[in-house]
């Protein structure tokens, strides 16, 4: 632990989160764009299976460090829902102008409000929100849970936690399968599994690394052979939802694997001094992406033929760039809330 009683690890791993985000919407690409062969393809297919789990991922540590604490309601509130807000009431207007600079119908955007396609990426912030309006009460249950010895507190958490990510797997399933668009807002409802195994795996982290490395590495493979087979029969895309079952097998074990470690190299958690710096990534990035894209486009033609090498060329990019634009932002008195 960190002197302020941070896991390293998991510092390390929300920084590998954010590059992951920016991977799944520069290899999604090629993917989403309906060819299914070629190597192009595939690239996309195999990056997408590595990196897919990113969000759930920030679901699970904000989890891990956000419940347990057991602040005051109010307490609570004051010191996290108005940055959120804030955060959400600049950034939102931000890229609708982004989108209609580009030359997007913003119509078509707006008219999906209450289904979230107003959002772009920003819907996470929205049910994030949603999460932390519940967390006092979330922490009355773990409370409860935790009053009867540790052996009874770890069975009744796991228990909780897999219960909420069978339910959110089922309704995930369900909102698929019958096409539905729920209230937008009731979204984060899904995600409690996510942010209650967060807490609980840190809490109780698993003894044994290799099996739970072995357990996450196996999940990649099987998303990505299964979502090949889906593909070839129009069905790839639910797989890649947040809250299919290999999804969830794959970012649960995943962390279960950096919490296990306690502690990295100790040059390996320098690259998790970045972790305040990857909220304010996650919000820049999707402009400085599309920018780095219209240039590479523009200046290297071949070199976006070829995904296997432009993938992680253009996450590279656009994770350095994001960083220097949040490191700016930072410095100024007026932006500094902003990320």
């Amino acid at each position: 632990m960190t002197a302020k009683g941070r896991n390293g690890a998991i510092d390390v791993l929300r920084v590998l989160a954010g590059l992951m985000v920016i991977g799944i919407h520069t290899s999604g690409e090629y993917v989403l764009e309906g060819v299914n062969d070629g190597a192009n393809f595939l690239a996309g297919l195999c990056w997408e299976a590595v990196v897919q789990p990113a969000v759930p991922l920030f679901v699970i540590i904000s989890g891990a460090f956000v419940l347990g604490r057991y602040e005051a309601w109010g307490i609570f509130y004051r010191k996290r829902m108005p940055r959120l807000l804030g955060i959400l009431l600049f950034w939102l207007p931000f890229y609708w102008l982004w989108m209609w600079v580009k030359g997007n119908d913003i119509g078509s955007y707006l008219a999906g409000f209450w289904q979230g396609r107003s959002f772009v990426h920003l819907w996470y912030v929205v049910m994030l929100l949603g999460l932390y309006a519940f967390v006092p009460l979330l922490n009355e249950v773990i409370r409860r849970c935790e009053v009867d010895g540790e052996n009874t507190a770890r069975k009744r958490l796991w228990a909780l936690s897999v219960s909420f990510l069978l339910v959110g797997i089922l309704s995930n399933t369900y909102d698929y399968v019958l096409g539905y668009n729920r209230f937008f807002p009731l979204l984060w409802v899904d995600y409690i599994g996510y942010f209650l195994i967060g807490y609980t795996l840190r809490r109780y982290p698993p003894v044994r690394t290799l099996p739970i490395l072995c357990l996450y590495l196996l999940s990649s493979v099987a998303l990505y052979a299964a979502s090949r087979y889906a593909f070839d029969r129009g069905e790839g895309l639910y797989l890649y939802r947040n809250l299919s079952p290999l999804i969830v097998l794959s970012a649960v074990s995943f962390f279960a694997f950096f919490v296990s470690l306690r502690r990295c190299n100790p040059k390996i958690e320098r690259i998790g001094q970045m972790q305040g710096d990857i909220l304010g990534i996650y919000l820049v990035h999707i402009a400085v992406l599309n920018v780095v894209t219209k240039v590479l486009v523009l200046t290297t033609p071949v070199l976006m033929q070829h995904a296997w090498l432009n993938i992680p060329v253009r996450v590279a990019l656009v994770f350095l760039i994001s960083w220097g634009v949040v490191r700016l932002m930072k410095r100024l008195p007026v932006a500094r809330s902003l990320v």
